[in-house]
């Protein structure tokens, strides 16, 4: 790349200049001087853009659409924003497609599946809605408004998500992706195949969309995990780094090796080539974790001032731990594996206020763990940590 951060105004006039003879007058306020300037001006921003364009034609400094664009010369396409699905429960079963309502944070829903379950012992019925944003959003609850009269509706409020929705892809990631095409060859059903594959694709999701958000393969290894040639096993998680949902399983499933009468086979008719058979998964148990915590607090310190930062930190932590589980290369025989460390978490707890951490456990599912608790994943079982079910004792040491 060349290096043209020298061509300024200044610089290219004293070129010009240097070329025009010395009986001519030259000094500050010249018409030659004058003329010249305005030449120079126009050629220091024709340098600006040359700079942008020589950055912009590099993938590891292109931005935006120029990195689209040369990220697609290796097949890789930025992912889409998705829209989150919920389910919604309300006191009537006929609600019509696209029905439409408003939560208290004034995005707007459409109802985008008949009631599905119900009534239920309070006698409601259980629908999914469909965010009309694309993207993350807070995560909703509460009741939720109609946005036109509907005969007999009195009750409509959130269930659970069933799938979150996820922004645009970012630069940074788009980037990461498409620098592992350059070192990883994705071909012919390889391992870098599937990873591409799977983290590029928007599935169509219970009426919305969903991505998903990291995955182990396992070559040669049946549905139970038993060796067999010929097999692959991949799991997954969603955009939240939390347990797919079974509509996100089966969406995926079906782009990458179609189930026929219930049975994975090799017949070649998704992604998978030809005689090999993929069996897609996500986690068999969710231990929970759980830390025990004692903190030391300086003079004019309240327990309440820190907790939120402690427990803030503490769940950057552990995501980024589950984010790290992806990128560990399971060979046929090893493990990934989610590492949460006691160093760690005493460095995570030691937020401005907080003198000291005298006492730190931790737990998976209630069993103590000395210096490091490790959720493991092989091709027969995986064990993953769900964020709802972390919990967080910090109490001040007496």
């Amino acid at each position: 790349m060349l290096d043209l951060t020298g061509k300024t105004m200044a610089t290219i006039l004293a070129e010009m200049l240097l070329r025009v003879t010395e009986q001519v007058n030259k000094r500050e306020g010249s018409l030659i001087r004058t003329a010249l300037s305005a030449a120079a001006w126009v050629i220091e921003g024709l340098y600006i853009e040359l700079i942008d364009v020589q950055r912009q034609a590099y993938g590891t400094t292109a931005t935006g659409e120029y990195l689209d664009m040369k990220a697609g010369e290796r097949g890789v396409t930025r992912i889409p924003a998705t829209q989150a699905v919920y389910e919604m429960y309300a006191n009537i079963d006929s609600l019509p497609l696209n029905f439409q309502f408003a939560d208290s944070s004034s995005y707007t829903w459409n109802v985008t599946t008949a009631a599905l379950s119900g009534p239920n012992a309070q006698g409601l019925y259980m629908y999914h809605i469909t965010c009309q944003t694309a993207g993350a959003i807070p995560e909703p609850s509460g009741n939720l408004s109609s946005l036109s009269f509907y005969a007999g509706l009195t009750t409509a409020f959130f269930g659970n998500a069933v799938t979150p929705g996820t922004d645009e892809e970012s630069d940074a990631s788009l980037r990461a992706r498409y620098e592992e095409s350059l070192v990883e060859i994705a071909f012919a059903g390889n391992v870098a195949a599937y990873r591409e594959k799977i983290l590029e694709l928007v599935y169509d999701v219970s009426g919305g969309t969903a991505t998903v958000g990291a995955l182990q393969v396992y070559p040669t290894t049946a549905a139970d995990g038993t060796k067999k040639g010929g097999h692959v096993k991949i799991w997954i998680v969603d955009s939240d780094l939390n347990v797919a949902s079974s509509g996100l399983i089966d969406a995926v499933q079906t782009a990458i090796c179609p189930m026929y009468n219930g049975v994975v086979t090799g017949d070649g008719y998704g992604f998978a080539p030809i005689g090999a058979s993929v069996k897609i998964a996500t986690a068999t148990s969710t231990p929970m974790l759980a830390f025990g915590i004692r903190v030391t607090l300086n003079s004019g310190v309240t327990l309440d001032s820190v907790k939120e930062k402690i427990k803030s930190n503490i769940m950057a932590y552990v995501r980024e731990q589950k984010k790290a589980w992806a990128t560990q290369v399971a060979s046929r025989e090893a493990s990934a594996k989610i590492y949460i460390r006691e160093a760690f978490i005493y460095a995570a707890s030691l937020v401005s206020g907080v003198a000291d951490v005298p006492y730190l456990r931790i737990y998976k599912d209630g069993a103590l763990k000395e210096n490091v608790a490790e959720w493991v994943t092989n091709g027969a079982t995986m064990e993953w940590i769900v964020d709802s079910q972390v919990v967080i004792n910090i109490s001040q040491a007496v």
